[in-house]
C-alpha cells in the first residue's frame, strides 16, 4: 500500500511503450548529438539501514532501534554527455526534500504492560550531485530500455540544525552514496521523456555522535532510498 504511486507511473510505461511501437520514428538522430540537456521530477522513498551496537542487549534504557521511511520528492537539471553508440556519462543536479524517522523502543516499567516507544523525525534537505553511466539498447522505433550505475554526493542543508526544545539526531553534513537502476527512454516528438527507477545506498556511517542514548545504542546509520524519477531532455 505504501508504494500504490508505482502503479499510475508502470501504467503510463506500458501505454508510452505500445505508442512507441506504433508511430511514426521521432527525432531520428537524436542520439547521434554530443550533448544533452534537460530535467528530472521524481519521488523517493528514503529511510535509514540501522545497525545496533555491540553491546546493544545488555543495555537497559532502548530495547529496540527501527527506521520509518516517507515519501520525498526532488527537482533539477540533467547534462548528458554521449560517449559512444550505446554508452552515456549524464550529471545531475538535485534539490531533495525528506524526512525519516528513527523509533526507539523502551522496555516496560513495572506499571505497564506494553513497550513503550519515542519517536525521533530527521527531516533533510539535500543537495545531491549524481554522476552516472548510462547503458542504452539498441533503439526500437521510439522506445529503448536502459540501465545506469554510478555515484552521488549529498550535502544536507538542515544537518546539525534541530528544532529548539525538540528531540533530535544529527546527521553529517556529507553523505556519499552508490546508485543503480534502470529505465525507458520514449522519444517523443519534440523531446526524449524517460521513466527510471533506481536504488540509492550510503556508503559511509551518516551519524553525528553525542553523549545521549540515542545516538550511542547505534553503531552504524546508513543512507538508503528508492527513486523513481521522470526525465525530460531535449
Amino acid at each position: 500500500m505504501k508504494h500504490l504511486y508505482i502503479l499510475p507511473i508502470f501504467i503510463l510505461m506500458m501505454s508510452l511503450s505500445a505508442s512507441a511501437q506504433r508511430s511514426m520514428k521521432n527525432l531520428p538522430d537524436y542520439n547521434n548529438k554530443l550533448v544533452h540537456f534537460g530535467f528530472s521530477v521524481g519521488v523517493n522513498s528514503m529511510t535509514f539501514g540501522v545497525t545496533q551496537c555491540d553491546d546493544f542487549y545488555q543495555r537497559t534504557d532502548i530495547y529496540g532501534v527501527e527506521a520509518k521511511k516517507y515519501t520525498g520528492f526532488h527537482v533539477g537539471p540533467i547534462a548528458n554527455l554521449r560517449l559512444n553508440k550505446y554508452f552515456d556519462f549524464r550529471a545531475l543536479f538535485d534539490l531533495s526534500f525528506n524526512q525519516r524517522d528513527l523509533i526507539y523502543y523502551y522496555y516496560p516499567e513495572e506499571s505497564q504492560k506494553t513497550i513503550s516507544n519515542e519517536t525521533i523525525s530527521v527531516n533533510s534537505t539535500l543537495l545531491e550531485f549524481p554522476v552516472q553511466f548510462k547503458y542504452r539498447a539498441e533503439r526500437m522505433h521510439n522506445f529503448a530500455p536502459y540501465v545506469i550505475a554510478g555515484g552521488n554526493f549529498r550535502y544536507d542543508l538542515t544537518a546539525g540544525k534541530p528544532k529548539e526544545g525538540e528531540l533530535s539526531v544529527k546527521l553529517k553534513k556529507i553523505d556519499p552514496c552508490v546508485e543503480w537502476g534502470g529505465g525507458f527512454d520514449f522519444y517523443l516528438p519534440y523531446f526524449k521523456f524517460s521513466i527510471e527507477l533506481k536504488y540509492s545506498k550510503g556508503i559511509n556511517n551518516c551519524l553525528e555522535y553525542d553523549d545521549t542514548k540515542y545516538t550511542q545504542c547505534i553503531k552504524d546509520l546508513k543512507s538508503n532510498a528508492f527513486v523513481i524519477s521522470l526525465h525530460f531532455e531535449g
